[in-house]
């Protein structure tokens, strides 16, 4: 086929000139989308609890546990945490430096009732400044569920802290607000697999609260006397109150009950 020609007046060679380059810079626009939406394809794919794929690493990489202390104070993973950010992660106050316990062993997280079977991160923190204060801010997993460094695993007899978006790539708790209390949550941890029952649904306000209501809120991933599963995601993923609420699942291991935190003058909504 015989190559065309560029045109012969310098008009119609400026607007042959142009065509090609907006007809170039589409070509690579639609390539550009195209290999985010295959990213993201692939990572909801590796994200499934029932592929062998190795899992998305969490938005940054975690702080190595053997690395040189930061030249200010190191962050107790639970300590103080506040869920305000208005991005939906959650933030700690920085704390005094704290061996962090056994790594985590949890790998996958089921929840038949809505839908979710996905694979489970560690996820640490970083150190950023916030109102002239340092604060740890929790890193959540891009496409996976992210277990808190710090909190438990199963069998230990403490809190187990997860966390996922709502929104996003992953979504991966995108209906972690039809979550019901009586539906189950089975978690794989070291070779076994560990069923938990829905004890309580609660959502806390985040955005605008007092220092008290924040501190109360930080006690749902705080440690606890008894095993507890505790699920963490943002509410609502649009409109006008966009993130400013948190959804909190709290489960125990099956034919246990919840011991309750005290909800005294803390505002919570238990559904």
């Amino acid at each position: 086929m015989p190559r065309t020609a560029p045109p012969a007046t310098p008009r119609a060679r400026l607007y042959w000139t142009l065509g090609n380059a907006l007809m170039l810079i589409g070509a690579i626009l639609l390539a550009y989308v195209g290999g985010l939406y295959t990213q993201a394809e692939y990572g909801r794919y590796a994200a499934r609890g029932d592929t062998d794929v190795p899992p998305p690493a969490p938005v940054s990489a975690p702080v190595a546990r053997d690395a040189e202390p930061a030249p200010f104070v190191a962050p107790l993973p639970f300590v103080a945490p506040r869920l305000n950010t208005a991005d939906g992660r959650l933030v700690s106050d920085v704390a005094d430096v704290v061996t962090a316990g056994v790594p985590s062993l949890v790998t996958r997280l089921v929840i038949p009732s809505i839908g979710v079977d996905s694979k489970v991160v560690e996820v640490g923190w970083e150190i950023v400044q916030q109102n002239g204060q340092q604060v740890a801010v929790w890193q959540v997993a891009e496409y996976a569920v992210g277990h808190h460094r710090g909190s438990a695993n199963p069998g230990e007899g403490n809190n187990i802290v997860l966390a996922g978006h709502v929104g996003g790539y992953g979504k991966v708790f995108k209906n972690l607000i039809d979550v019901k209390e009586g539906d189950q949550i089975t978690l794989f941890a070291g070779g076994q697999q560990y069923l938990y029952v829905v004890q309580e649904q609660i959502i806390v306000h985040e955005e605008g609260v007092s220092a008290e209501q924040q501190a109360m809120n930080a006690l749902y991933i705080a440690p606890t006397d008894t095993e507890t599963v505790t699920l963490v995601t943002c509410w609502p993923d649009r409109g006008p109150e966009k993130f400013k609420y948190r959804i909190i699942v709290r489960a125990t291991p099956y034919g246990t009950a919840l011991d309750p935190l005290s909800a005294s003058a803390s505002g919570w909504t238990v559904r």
